[in-house]
């Protein structure tokens, strides 16, 4: 026998549906729901709701500062294929601000650094804690401005974001109004490893942008943003006094938007004076790659052949073999994307060194 649906509760689905087909994402009625779109388990995916799991490792890399790491929070295998079902069928449609490089399909950091060729004048700014600094309320409006309801908003936030240090049963003050089992000491944040907190974070990132570009064309200038990489450029003439307005209203507008500025990472670059964006010189009517930043990579494509992977990787003391190769496959393909004829030869050497180790494409694709 057909189970009779109350017309109140249709009318109310079917207003969810149109709202959030109206923003090109798919619909999702409730966190039930969620579990059968993805295949996953309802009572796994409340767990995370209510903060009783939380399924992550978080390990650390180091960043190019001599000393300073950067924490990574990986979800386990099945909150990961969760979190890439809700970026593909959700925050990959929508369409974040036209400065956001980073976390697109079809965008890289070279096209972002291309938008500065010829700069004379180069202002580079940093936001400070850019994931942990973006919380379970920014995202929680997120899903809210593509028509989902409240609840599956709080839900779908909660099980996109991780309290800090991976705290679980919280009691405290932030829970869901409604219902008692949604408790929190704290909200949560975005956690960088996530498939959906690059796209979140642009999302969020997005009221920044705009008054960004209002200061940028005030001042005719150039605007881009990659990740928490922000660049300002001109090709005409300023004056000093300009300059420093021009800084003063950027750091005024990134406060407005809820972020703050790293200020040891901000750098105002003379005519004259070096360029660099995203790791690429910009100084010039094509991108370079530094001089520096070659010799590095073919020493390590050079030292891998010479002596081994094993022996290379503990000679340049990278904690693991898959991140050292994971490494210098990125910078490769960054490398081919800014100068094919001189990443090309290296690429077929660092091929060369895999194939005779015995590392498959399989043995990649899990590190």
């Amino acid at each position: 026998m057909a189970q009779r649906i109350d017309p109140q509760v249709l009318d109310e689905a079917l207003t969810q549906i149109r709202r959030a087909e109206d923003h090109s994402v798919t619909p999702i009625l409730t966190l039930r729901h969620l579990a059968h779109l993805t295949g996953a388990e309802y009572l796994y995916l409340r767990r995370i709701v209510q903060r009783q799991l939380d399924p992550y490792t978080v390990f650390s890399r180091p960043k190019r500062a001599p000393g300073a790491v950067r924490t990574i929070s990986a979800p386990s295998p099945v909150l990961m294929d969760i979190q890439r079902w809700l970026l593909a069928h959700v925050f990959d449609h929508v369409h974040p601000h036209r400065a956001s490089y980073a976390y697109q399909p079809g965008r890289s950091a070279v096209q972002c650094a291309r938008r500065h060729l010829g700069a004379t004048w180069l202002l580079k700014f940093d936001l400070h804690d850019f994931f942990h600094g973006i919380g379970e309320p920014a995202v929680y409006r997120v899903l809210r401005s593509l028509g989902y309801n409240p609840l599956i908003s709080f839900e779908i936030a909660r099980i996109c974001t991780r309290l800090p240090d991976g705290e679980t049963r919280g009691g405290g003050r932030y829970k869901y109004p409604v219902i008692d089992s949604y408790p929190g000491r704290a909200p949560g944040f975005l956690p960088q490893g996530a498939p959906t907190s690059g796209a979140l974070a642009n999302l969020v990132a997005r009221p920044l942008d705009e008054r960004l570009w209002e200061v940028a064309d005030r001042y005719d200038l150039a605007y881009t943003r990659y990740a928490d990489d922000m660049t300002f450029s001109t090709l005409r003439h300023l004056d000093r006094a300009t300059v420093t307005r021009c800084v003063a209203d950027i750091t005024k507008a990134v406060h407005r938007s809820h972020f703050r500025v790293h200020r040891k990472k901000t750098r105002v670059v003379p005519p004259g004076a070096r360029k660099v964006v995203l790791g690429l010189l910009v100084d010039g009517d094509r991108l370079r790659i530094p001089v520096p930043a070659r010799q590095r990579l073919e020493a390590h494509v050079r030292g891998a052949a010479t002596f081994g992977l094993t022996a290379h990787v503990a000679h340049a003391r990278y904690s693991s073999l898959g991140g050292f190769v994971r490494h210098v496959d990125g910078m490769l393909r960054y490398a081919h994307g800014v100068d094919r004829a001189w990443a090309g030869p290296l690429t077929e050497r660092w091929e060369a060194v895999l194939a005779a180790e015995g590392v498959t494409a399989l043995d990649r694709e899990r590190w």
